[in-house]
């Protein structure tokens, strides 16, 4: 069981804090276990429904791919120069086409949130479209569990879940390969740092 805490006296609380989220047998929809695939979910971003967005709290950077920011008819003219360098798996720095706000939201109707994220958008062949880092989920104060494959987050009405789809996680996570396991990841350099439309890939 694990809880999302109130701050404690004596410590600036957040609009959410006094939300309890726990998690319970009752989480357990279904999946394969053991197992450990990531964490991948559909997410409304910008009024579209975007697919294949990994949950990685590893991540310092919240990373929109080019190839996915180009099928969302979203204009180059909207994208800003990228505020810091990205390093990937290897160490190697590379350089984001760009940073763009956008809005993310969960949940439906009168329990949904919406919030401003800002993307970096990197020119990378991955199998993600997204990546939704720490920063992103301290601005929902989400709490993802891998193991459940799901993620709960304070709502206006109550908590929202997400739930990952466990198929496509493995699909992506072993591709043609079975056996073999692929490592993906991407990070800040400086770690101080509507309606909705359907579309997928």
């Amino acid at each position: 069981r694990v809880n999302h805490v109130a701050a404690y006296h004596g410590v600036p609380k957040t609009r959410w804090s006094h939300v309890v989220i726990t998690f319970s047998q009752e989480d357990l929809r279904g999946l394969d276990y053991p197992h450990n695939n990531a964490l991948v979910i559909s997410a409304d971003v910008a009024g579209l429904e975007v697919r294949r967005v990994l949950v990685d709290g590893g991540s310092s950077a919240d990373v929109l791919f080019l190839d996915t920011y180009v099928r969302m008819g979203l204009p180059s003219s909207c994208l800003r120069p990228p505020e810091k360098p990205l390093v990937g798996f290897n160490g190697q720095p590379m350089d984001a086409v760009g940073q763009i706000t956008l809005s993310v939201t969960f949940g439906q109707g009168d329990n949904a949130r919406t919030e401003d994220v800002v993307f970096d958008v990197v020119d990378l062949h991955y199998p993600y479209n997204a990546i939704l880092g720490r920063a992103s989920l301290n601005r929902f104060e989400a709490i993802p569990h891998h193991n459940y494959l799901c993620m709960k987050m304070p709502g206006p009405k109550g908590v929202i879940t997400i739930w990952g789809d466990q198929g496509l996680a493995r699909e992506i996570e072993f591709g043609r390969t079975p056996g073999q396991k692929k490592v993906y990841t991407l990070d800040a350099k400086d770690d101080s740092k509507a309606t909705l439309n359907k579309w997928s890939a």
